[in-house]
């Protein structure tokens, strides 16, 4: 992507989402976290999906909680997902899109997320092709949502999917450019990265803790992504029990701005 907004892609080819990393790889890093407080900051929220399912695995409870409290939500997804069964046909894709949609609606439901919702219907898979193109698009999508927020939330920027990282790096520079805070978070990190030596740069991550409720309902609404979850053709299902782990831990992590980390923390509402 040219100009102002560069989308050069870190290739980190995430593993098998049933070879990788166990969720309980991570329970000692994640307990040793700060925590998130308080929660949700004053003004809008913006979250960059590069797939649907995203927000919920990534931020179900985080979004939850602020729609509780009255926060508006805006959601910026990039992709419709078709390629998560690449086999199908293109007729078969389009009822998968239509499928995918009506997941997302079912899932912000069942977990009680009230958003606006923007697709900009990007080539599933796209960044990996042709990555300027693709970030030019999703920068000029994510522009017009951050008007009058207070944080932008989006994949890691390294997190080893092309698309992922791609929103990753838009986002921080269209966010800087809009004097927006950025909050990233990890997705395929999980799956590859080693909790021994990691990548993620967890000295700027903490984590939000999820009540019985929260985490009661981030699971009913990862749960309505049955095209993804479940197989209904006798293959194994796209994220498998052992990846779905991740997120159902009772806590999410992200990665904060500087003036929100430990020693000096003020938290969002700054």
């Amino acid at each position: 992507m040219a100009g102002r907004h560069p989308a050069t892609v870190l290739m980190v080819a995430p593993l098998d989402p049933v070879a990788g990393r166990r969720a309980t790889d991570w329970d000692d890093v994640v307990a040793r976290l700060p925590e998130i407080d308080p929660w949700p900051p004053d003004g809008p929220i913006v979250l960059v999906a590069p797939h649907p399912d995203d927000e919920l695995l990534a931020a179900g409870a985080t979004l939850a909680a602020a729609s509780d409290a009255g926060t508006e939500i805006r959601v910026l997804a990039a992709t419709d997902g078709e390629l998560s069964h690449p086999h199908l046909s293109d007729a078969g894709r389009r009822d998968l899109v239509e499928r995918r949609l009506a997941e997302t609606a079912a899932a912000y439901v069942a977990a009680g997320i009230e958003p606006t919702r923007t697709r900009l219907s990007l080539p599933d898979f796209g960044a990996h092709g042709d990555a300027d193109a693709w970030g030019i698009a999703l920068a000029a999508g994510l522009v017009p949502l951050l008007d009058g927020a207070s944080v932008c939330l989006a994949p890691w920027p390294s997190d080893g999917h092309p698309d992922h990282d791609v929103c990753g790096r838009v986002a921080a520079i269209v966010a800087a450019d809009a004097g927006v805070k950025l909050i990233s978070f990890p997705v395929w990190s999980w799956n590859w990265d080693d909790p021994s030596g990691p990548q993620i740069p967890f000295p700027q991550a903490a984590r939000f803790d999820l009540d019985s409720d929260l985490l009661d309902r981030k699971r009913a609404g990862i749960d309505a992504y049955a095209s993804q979850i479940r197989s209904d053709d006798g293959r194994r299902p796209v994220l498998p029990a052992e990846f779905l782990a991740h997120f159902t831990r009772p806590a999410e992590v992200f990665l904060l701005p500087p003036d929100w980390l430990p020693d000096g923390r003020s938290g969002p509402r700054t």
